[in-house]
This record gives structure tokens, sequence and C-alpha cells, in this order.
């Protein structure tokens, strides 16, 4: 099935038909998770995130990436990681969906020590294992393949990079979840 994200509303289509994305199912588990944080703030912290990302994406494929003083720092974290555990992107920034149950952008699947491994990079000020189990395991399910490993590639702003290892949620989780999720939004699938 053909899957478009259209980039100005957050979306994606599967076969031509509207499906949540993993951001909105990680929302739907965790409704209050940044309710006592200013939107400016998100903005902000979401769109050095964005930068990261794409630096990454434009170094593994040979390109420079363009960088403010700061996320240079943040970069040079991934850099020691990468050389620290081997790390060889297979894909970056996949779009992968599970049917048309829901759709997200996988940031890379990679080897990691010589392992296959599938991976999310995060810039936030804490690691939040409980919500990477979920989008990892969503993507894990939406890939068809189950990893011997699932990591975050933790960048925080002002401290060392850390890679950190998640044991992602179950197929069975995951489709309860989805289930939940349905009867709440009054989604039919």
């Amino acid at each position: 099935m053909e899957v478009e994200f259209i980039e100005q509303t957050h979306q994606y289509l599967v076969g031509g038909v509207l499906v949540p994305s993993v951001s909105e199912i990680l929302r739907f588990i965790f409704p209050k998770k940044y309710k006592d944080v200013p939107a400016r703030v998100l903005e902000e912290k979401a769109l050095f995130g964005t930068h990261i990302h794409e630096a990454i994406e434009a170094y593994e494929k040979g390109k420079e990436p363009c960088l403010t003083d700061m996320e240079k720092v943040t970069f040079n974290q991934y850099l020691k990681l990468k050389e620290e555990y081997q790390i060889k992107p297979i894909t970056m920034e996949e779009i992968v969906h599970y049917g048309d149950r829901f759709a997200g952008r996988l940031d890379m699947t990679a080897y990691v020590l010589d392992e296959e491994s599938l991976i999310d990079t995060k810039t936030t000020t804490k690691v939040d294992i409980e919500s990477l189990e979920w989008q990892l395991g969503m993507y894990q399910l939406a890939k068809g393949k189950k990893y011997k490993k699932c990591y975050c590639i933790w960048l925080p702003k002002k401290d060392l990079g850390q890679l950190v290892e998640i044991d992602p949620k179950t197929e069975e989780e995951i489709l309860e979840v989805l289930e939940r999720y349905g009867e709440a939004t009054k989604v039919t699938w």
C-alpha cells in the first residue's frame, strides 16, 4: 500500500485513507505528558530536534550538515556514539505503516556492534523509556520484523549522549491500545 505524508498537517494517508500517526497514538497513551510545558518551549525543542535529525541524515548521506554552535555540540555526541558502538545506518527517516491502523517515520535501522537494530533519536532533557517502549514497539510491528535490539540515541542539549537499550512493547500490548484508541476516537478498522 502506498503511504503519503502530508507535511503541513503532519498526517499520513495509507492507500488514500487518513490513518493516525504514531505520535497521535502516543498522545492518546500519555495525554498529559506535556500539559505543563508552554507551547513556545515545545516548538523550540521540536525545532532543535528536527535540526539534529536532519543533520544526522545529511551526514550519513555524505553531506555537510549546517548547524548552529549548540547544535554542533549535540551532533558531535552522535559522532562519538557512532564510533563507539560502530553504528552503521541501513535506513533513515523511513515512513512505515501497520496496515490502515497507524503510520510514522522511523528514525533509523542500523547495525550497532554488527547487530541489526531499530533506533529512535531523542534530544529531550530526559529519556522517556516508557514512551520509547511504545514507539519502538509500533515501529517494529510496522516493519513486520522483531529486532534483537532496539535503542534510543539520546542526545541531550547540554549533556553527554548515550545509547540506551529499549525493550519494546509487544504486538499484543500494541493491538490492545489500538483497540482502545479506535473506541475512543470512533475509528473503525
